[in-house]
C-alpha cells in the first residue's frame, strides 16, 4: 500500500475517484479544496483517465442536497435537513445548486461504472477481508474489475487494502 499526495499523480494515470474529491471541491473544504480542484482541472484537461461509479455519484448528490437544504434553511445539521425534507419534500425542487453541480460532474471526461450483483458479491468478500464498510468495498471491487490500482480519496480506511495506491489531497 502506497500513500502519496494527489498533487504528485503522474500524467496518464488511470484513477478511481472517491466522493470526497468532488465534495471537497464543490463545498469548498478549507484545507482540501485546492488540491482536489487542481486534480479535477487536470482530469478535465485529459491528463488522467478517471473512473467513478454510480454509487459515488449517489453519495455526492445526496451530500450536496443536504448541504444545500442546510444552507437555504439555515439549519445546523444533516439530521435537521433530512427531517425537513421528509416533512416538506417540495424543497427538493428548489435545489438548483445541487442539480447544476451534478450536471457539471457529468461533463468531466470520466467513466461512470455501474454496480451489478456479481460486483456486490465480490464486495462482500472484500469487505470481510479488508474490514471495509460495504460502500468502500464496492469501490475497491469496481477498481479491481477494471484493473485500476490508483485511488483518489481522503478516506484512511482504504489504507488497509494492500494492492492499491492511495492518492490523498
Amino acid at each position: 500500500m502506497a500513500i502519496e499526495s494527489l498533487r504528485a499523480l503522474s500524467t496518464g494515470s488511470r484513477i478511481f475517484i472517491d466522493a470526497n474529491i468532488f465534495l471537497y471541491t464543490i463545498l469548498g473544504h478549507p484545507r482540501f479544496k485546492s488540491p482536489c480542484k487542481d486534480f479535477l482541472i487536470k482530469l478535465e484537461n485529459g491528463e488522467y483517465e478517471g473512473t467513478t461509479s454510480t454509487l459515488i455519484l449517489n453519495e455526492v448528490v445526496h451530500k450536496l442536497m443536504l448541504a444545500e437544504v442546510i444552507k437555504i434553511n439555515r439549519l445546523n445539521s444533516e439530521h435537521e435537513a433530512l427531517k425537513l425534507v421528509r416533512k416538506n419534500p417540495d424543497i427538493i425542487s428548489k435545489l438548483h445548486s445541487t442539480w447544476n453541480n451534478y450536471a457539471y460532474i457529468k461533463r468531466y471526461p470520466i467513466t461512470i461504472a455501474e454496480v451489478d450483483e456479481k460486483a456486490m458479491n465480490l464486495a462482500v468478500q472484500i469487505s470481510e477481508r479488508y474490514r471495509l464498510l460495504i460502500s468502500d468495498a464496492v469501490h475497491i471491487t469496481t477498481m479491481k474489475n477494471r484493473g485500476i490500482v490508483d485511488l483518489a480519496s481522503n478516506d484512511s480506511d482504504f489504507e488497509r487494502v494492500d494492492w492499491i495506491h492511495l492518492w490523498k489531497p
